[in-house]
């Protein structure tokens, strides 16, 4: 079989829950409903981490956070090989377009693409109108028509075989899909002042979180129902390009979430450190079809981001060229019929002093003290430990309480205890590749604005 054309999709921030194809009762996703039906949905796929950066450097070198360090670096090291370097010595045309700030030059992300575009709103000029004017009013997006559109009219002229990244962000806060359908996913109208209102204070999802009444957060639910529709029209539309041009028989499109997002549970809104480890945020959509994988099927197997780029690198011939880890490497392909990993873990690294004071500052209704720790998760048999370090630890039977109703910590402690194991030998085991190891960390103010401007503290 020759080299197929491979896309990924990423659809920031979008909770597997909230998909059609995954049991919600919502019509928020036909797009991926069909391709699940073409390929192969994975029920049991994790995070690596809460947030964008630990994550996306995971998707470019095959390595786990604690390896590659992104958390602490928030640039890419050049010195580590890249998925798309690797597939460009394969000859692969390679191209990407992001929404996401971070998924960008910003952080170093760039490197081995042959094109990466960037849609307008991303732009400096043009942030200030769209982010206050056109996005509440219905009238903009996140960026997201801006990369289906440009994909569309790119692909007659890029060259075979070809690997492309789309990242989009409409399903990130502030939630701003266009006006349809926000009135489409609406329960009851609102208004632009409570809308802008909301969208406001979106800025700051744990103080939003902190402080919502109960109809803000059924406003807060149907916006985010409203984008995941909205990105799941977009990716219609991306797939669509590829039948009218002849090469969705020819491309492998593997579609996934960085991770989901917290809509209130808990007392938590959003992601990251404040987001905590629970199953919306790091229990994620992935679908997998194309050359190579069944069609109509679902697969129990555990694995995890890495395993996308493992995939990617195989489906190439790349793979035995990816960096050196300590993690369980798994094939999709290989997991499509089961055989997945044996568990899984994801890491968050703490806030440091000033990350703590300037979140502190942002959202003083939130309770900030129980995220002061290093967070970790890990799944096994169906079992989940929350670990923190210090903290209490959760313990829940997935396999019987996937809402994760009722902590069994202090019910279940010989099961407590082996998972901790789970995550002790992890932390001895895998350490910072060496092109990372003595590298400072990035301070830079323009990253914690960013940040700041994401909602992240």
């Amino acid at each position: 079989m020759h080299a197929p054309n491979i896309l990924l999709l990423i659809n920031d921030s979008a909770r597997r829950d909230r998909c059609a194809c995954y049991g919600y009762g919502r019509a928020t996703t036909p797009a991926l409903d069909a391709l699940a039906g073409e390929g192969v949905r994975f029920d049991a796929a994790y995070s690596e981490s809460s947030w964008t950066v630990p994550v996306m450097f995971t998707l470019l070198t095959g390595l786990a956070p604690r390896e590659h360090q992104g958390e602490r670096l928030r640039r890419l090291p050049a010195a580590l090989p890249t998925l798309p370097e690797l597939l460009k010595k394969r000859g692969y045309h390679t191209f990407a377009a992001s929404a996401n700030p971070f998924f960008g030059p910003k952080c170093g992300v760039e490197r081995g693409f042959d094109e990466f575009r960037r849609p307008p709103r991303a732009i400096r000029i043009a942030k200030p109108f769209v982010k206050y004017m056109a996005q509440r009013l219905g009238w903009a997006d996140n960026g997201g028509r801006a990369i289906a559109d440009g994909f569309a009219r790119a692909l007659p002229a890029v060259r075979r075989p070809w690997f492309g990244v789309l990242w989009f962000f409409d399903t990130h806060t502030p939630y701003g899909p266009k006006r349809p359908f926000i009135d489409r996913f609406a329960r009851e109208r609102l208004p632009f002042g409570p809308r802008n209102r909301l969208l406001a204070r979106l800025r700051r999802p744990p103080e939003l979180a902190a402080t919502a009444t109960a109809e803000e957060l059924r406003q807060l639910s149907d916006l985010y129902d409203a984008a995941i529709a909205y990105a799941d029209m977009l990716i219609g539309e991306v797939c669509d390009a590829l039948r009218q041009r002849g090469l969705w028989d020819d491309t492998v499109v593997i579609v996934a979430a960085d991770h989901g997002e917290m809509l209130g549970e808990r007392g938590l809104a959003g992601h990251g450190r404040s987001g905590g480890m629970y199953q919306p945020v790091v229990h994620v959509p992935l679908i997998a079809r194309g050359p190579g994988f069944p069609s109509g099927a679902t697969s129990a197997a555990l694995v995890q981001w890495a395993d996308v780029t493992q995939t990617v690198a195989e489906l190439a011939g790349a793979a035995p060229e990816l960096p050196a880890t300590a993690a369980q490497r798994v094939s999709l392909l290989q997991a499509a019929r089961g055989a997945g990993r044996d568990r899984v873990l994801a890491e968050c690294e703490p806030f440091n002093e000033r990350s703590a004071k300037a979140f502190q500052r942002r959202n003083p209704s939130f309770e900030v003290r129980p995220h002061l720790c290093h967070l970790a998760m890990a799944v096994q048999d169906g079992w989940k430990l929350i670990h923190r370090s210090p903290g209490r630890e959760e313990l829940y039977d997935l396999a019987h309480d996937s809402a994760e109703t009722r902590d069994l910590s202090a019910d279940e402690p010989n099961r407590a205890h082996a998972l901790r194991e789970v995550v002790a030998r992890w932390q001895g085991e895998a350490h910072p590749h060496p092109a990372v190891a003595s590298i400072a960390e990035d301070d830079e103010a323009i990253v914690e604005r960013r940040l700041q401007d994401l909602g992240y503290f």
